[in-house]
């Protein structure tokens, strides 16, 4: 059985007009992606479909917060995740060059899969940098820290970078 198959939509049923559906994204939704197994946490997420005749509009939403480690004291950390994605659905048959917003299904699909794009929806609000607000880290570390850091002014300066400075600004 597909671990994936709550997040599909079976878009022949339903009527013009718009629909709402729920999801969680949690362990079993983050262990079916290899970037993210070991993910706790729990998101929300929402998808809103707007149904025309030719065209669906679907309106993706995240919140909540995963489990993370601290990027500057390893410490484990609550990360809030929140963001949003517009996509447009329409039949037909795949052509080069189409917008990355829009999917196409094939005259044959009965469902949109949407796992994939609330994961996308995820890694790109997913910060670059984990860490805990400023004075929350873990004191033991910080102070651990301090003692191997080494600011730019105690390394002595290689004579020859200077002589090639003095090329830049000619």
């Amino acid at each position: 059985m597909d671990k994936l198959n709550e997040y599909r939509i079976a878009h022949r049923g339903l009527k013009e007009g718009r629909h709402l559906f729920h999801y969680v994204l949690d362990e079993r939704f983050f262990d079916c992606f290899d970037a993210t197994r070991g993910t706790s946490g729990r998101l929300e997420a929402t998808a809103e479909v707007v149904k025309s005749a030719l065209l669906m509009e679907v309106k993706l939403q995240v919140q909540g917060s995963v489990n993370a480690a601290c990027d500057r004291c390893l410490a484990e950390m609550s990360l809030p995740i929140s963001g949003e994605m517009n996509l447009y659905v329409k039949q037909g048959i795949r052509e080069e060059g189409n917008d990355d917003d829009y999917l196409i299904l094939a005259p044959e699909d009965d469902y949109i899969d949407l796992s994939a794009c609330l994961y996308e929806v995820y890694m790109l609000n997913y910060p670059m940098r984990a860490v805990h607000a400023e004075g929350e880290c873990d004191g033991e570390m910080e102070q651990m820290l301090n003692e191997y850091l080494h600011g730019e002014g105690d390394k002595p300066v290689d004579p020859r970078w200077n002589d090639l400075k003095k090329l830049i600004t000619n």
